[in-house]
């Protein structure tokens, strides 16, 4: 127990689900920022990134030990050595019914904190309305963000 109270520096409130150390990647950290890109072959759509930016924002938030905020590409707070950023990956088709998602974390850190692999990607039937984009953004914020891991720890692999 002190050794992942130790690991966890200054932000203790970044608890490891039952004992287990957290990832290198949120020692230390004093802000999240959520960046999303919303892209289709048309090009980038905007109001499907403000959108999902937002309710990605909304649900991180919970719960969050450190502030929380939506930032645009080219901000240089993303490159603060004290934030982890939340990269949200969208992906859909003018007049398609599918979007797809990837959510990892990133952090500019000389460390070795880098995530090779988070949580996995998925597809929401847009047919679904909000509440289906809301279902799988909090799942992959849950497979990403301490603070909303499930109390029996990360999902296994399988």
């Amino acid at each position: 127990m002190a050794a992942s109270a130790a690991l966890a520096g200054s932000a203790p409130a970044i608890a490891p689900a039952q004992g287990a150390s957290p990832a290198l990647i949120w020692r230390d950290i004093a802000r999240l920022n959520i960046l999303c890109l919303a892209q289709s072959s048309a090009g980038v759509d905007q109001a499907v990134q403000a959108r999902l930016c937002e309710r990605a924002r909304g649900l991180a938030a919970q719960g969050a030990p450190v502030p929380v905020r939506a930032v645009a590409l080219g901000d240089p707070a993303v490159l603060a050595p004290d934030a982890v950023t939340i990269l949200i990956h969208a992906s859909v088709e003018p007049g398609a019914r599918l979007l797809a998602l990837s959510v990892r974390p990133f952090r500019n850190s000389a460390e070795q904190t880098a995530t090779l692999f988070a949580a996995a990607p998925r597809a929401v039937d847009l047919r679904g309305g909000d509440a289906a984009t809301d279902r799988a953004l909090a799942a992959a914020l849950t497979e990403t963000l301490p603070w909303r891991a499930r109390p029996a720890g990360a999902r296994p692999i399988r």
